[in-house]
């Protein structure tokens, strides 16, 4: 059973909550063989027939493919860079490149090969010859490094998105070229010589990382009928095929226990992220004896090295699906108290927001009163300002998911409703900028009065607001039966932020959050139409560049109606609105015009005169 291994002379605890979920007669079938020592060991597949693929391996193909002999000249530039290639750490771009000090974005060394020259390289068979298989490994594992560093950066860092939104997208488009271009030459078999399955568990990973769900299954099913099929049924290329195959319900969860059953053999160690996987498919099967018994396999490997941070990961990943995906809310709530544990458990348990989230909502469609599923929302926010979680992103999911949820259960700001949603900001342990703006973004209540006063906790509880909290402001008031002058106010105070900031131009976001609150504002669209088109007539030259002015026209082609009003603006020296009001431009320190928007947007204008009829 789950057992829970204390180090020194701890005794081992076994919870209650094993015996009463086991059946008396269930008996634990797992490996308990040699020490586990390595992430990228490949385990016996004996079976020829999984589920209808017929699985080919030649004599020769081993786990990692022998490197081929080649006799290549000294001077070839190519393999000289190639004798240096190694795993190296991935900076993303945005990083790289420091206006300042004007560094260039790419500064790989001339000893190494960036990840667009590699993928290009790859398409060159000369090249393709020069080869083995650890270069093919660097490679697949820098894809995978950059793919996850570059998004946890975005993720994480406060940095200016306008600015680096371009590239960011950059960075990933062409990561996600590159992993497809190295999947297509893999599927064809040119790469089987120096193909192993360590560098299949990295293609596969990062195919996974762009959810690119079809291109998994499509390359395990034709690798799997392969001349190096062997490779493709490797434990750890398993574990991802059985997510994505239960993710998008390619495979059953009967057969995908059937893989899994004739992919382990009694005698021989399951790989720790193979029993990950098969343990949180079986939690959210409802299937929590097959789920424990892989928890137990994991344990016993941990007892056998207890340092060996694949089977930490897996233990910790399975408790979390426990916690997040189980629906029998005993079983989660009782992984859920040890989670919160700073102590008790071999391993550490990071109490990921999205399964936190998960587990909240479960619980109230569980029939738990929304004062406990606050107090578990408070504990969990308690825990991550403890742990020193980043406040951006952990606490930001937990409370969206939380806030979603809860209105979700009240829609309407009943008398009851009001008094929970108050119970929740003087339970949090700490009202910041992070939770007030993700309250104000899920709030779905029209009610003036209660949108007043949650603006006003910015003041009450010290909270300065950034320019993201005043284009959330801006947005949701589109829903508040505002005045045209506060919205005015509200566009102004945003105006403030930017210029304070040192923003020489409005940026797409804030013209997005003005257009929410006026144009799309749904029954209040009518009556601030003209606000809209007053503020856009002032404000029209303080865009940021030529390109954004072209793409923000464009962007109305869709709607007619609106662009031919908008289109006025371009045509026109002094268009005339209905219900326009006076604006005012203040005197500013940074933002100022930047373009000539009607001179350029006229190339949007002239294209299709038609639509203007």
């Amino acid at each position: 059973m789950f057992r829970l291994i204390a180090s020194g002379a701890q005794q081992g605890l076994r919870p209650s909550l094993i015996s009463k979920v086991k059946p008396p007669t269930t008996t634990t079938t797992t490996s308990t063989t040699s020490k586990f020592t390595s992430t990228t060991q490949h385990f016996p597949f004996e079976n020829n027939n999984l589920l209808g693929y017929q699985v080919r391996n030649n004599s020769s193909q081993a786990g990692v493919a022998s490197e081929p002999k080649i006799s290549l000249p000294e001077t070839d530039v190519y393999q000289q860079k190639l004798l240096k290639y190694n795993i190296k750490k991935h900076e993303p771009y945005h990083l790289k490149f420091n206006p300042k000090t004007k560094n260039q974005r790419n500064n790989d060394s001339a000893s190494s090969f960036s990840i667009d020259e590699f993928s290009q390289l790859l398409q060159d068979e000369t090249f393709r010859n020069q080869l083995n298989e650890k270069h093919l490994f660097v490679y697949a594992s820098n894809l995978y490094s950059g793919t996850i560093n570059s998004r946890r950066a975005r993720l994480n860092k406060s940095k200016n998105r306008d600015k680096d939104q371009r590239s960011a997208f950059r960075e990933d488009m062409t990561l996600q070229s590159a992993v497809l271009n190295l999947t297509e030459i893999i599927s064809t078999g040119e790469l089987n010589s120096v193909l192993s399955a360590r560098t299949l568990f990295k293609v596969f990973g990062t195919l996974l990382q762009f959810k690119l769900n079809d291109e998994i299954v499509n390359l395990w099913e034709t690798g799997v009928n392969s001349d190096v099929g062997k490779l493709y049924l490797a434990h750890e290329v398993l574990s991802i095929v059985i997510q994505v195959g239960h993710e998008t319900r390619r495979f059953n969860y009967d057969e995908i226990k059937q893989i899994y059953e004739m992919s382990v053999k009694e005698d021989k160690t399951v790989h720790p992220y193979l029993s990950d996987r098969m343990g949180q498919v079986a939690v959210m099967e409802g299937d929590y004896v097959t789920a424990l018994d892989a928890l137990e396999s994991l344990m016993n490997l941990y007892e056998q090295n207890p340092n060996e941070k694949s089977v930490l990961g897996a233990l910790a990943q399975i408790h979390l699906s426990f916690i997040g995906h189980s629906k029998d809310l005993a079983i989660a709530e009782r992984f859920f108290e040890k989670g919160l544990q700073k102590e008790g458990l071999p391993y550490s348990v990071i109490m990921k927001a999205p399964y936190m989230t998960s587990f909240l909502s479960n619980c109230i469609a569980g029939g738990y009163s929304m004062e406990e599923v606050i107090d578990f929302w408070r504990r969990i926010s308690k825990h991550y300002l403890e742990q020193d979680f980043d406040l951006i992103s952990s606490q930001s999911t937990l409370h969206a998911g939380f806030f979603k949820s809860f209105f979700e259960k009240y829609p309407e700001p009943s008398k009851e409703a009001i008094d929970l949603l108050n119970l929740a900001i003087e339970s949090a342990p700490k009202v910041n900028e992070v939770l007030l703006n993700t309250l104000i973004s899920n709030l779905p209540w029209a009610d003036k009065e209660i949108f007043n006063k949650l603006l006003n906790l910015y003041q009450e509880k010290n909270v300065t607001k950034s320019i993201v909290s005043h284009r959330i402001i801006l947005k949701q008031s589109k829903q508040i039966e505002y005045t045209n002058e506060e919205i005015l106010q509200l566009w102004n105070e945003l105006l403030g932020k930017l210029d304070e900031a040192g923003y020489t131009y409005i940026a797409n976001a804030d013209w997005s959050a003005l257009r929410a609150s006026t144009m799309f504002s749904g029954k209040f669209s009518y009556q601030r139409t003209g606000l809209y088109l007053s503020v856009l007539g002032k404000y029209k030259d303080y865009m940021q560049n030529n390109f954004a002015a072209i793409q923000f026209l464009r962007n109305w082609v869709r709607d007619a109606n609106a662009y031919r009003l908008i289109s006025k603006i371009t045509l026109e020296e002094n268009p005339q609105f209905d219900g326009a009001i006076k604006v005012d431009i203040p005197e500013f320190d940074s933002l100022r015009p930047n373009i000539n928007y009607r001179e350029v947007t006229k190339q949007v204008t002239d294209a299709d005169p038609r639509l203007l009829e």
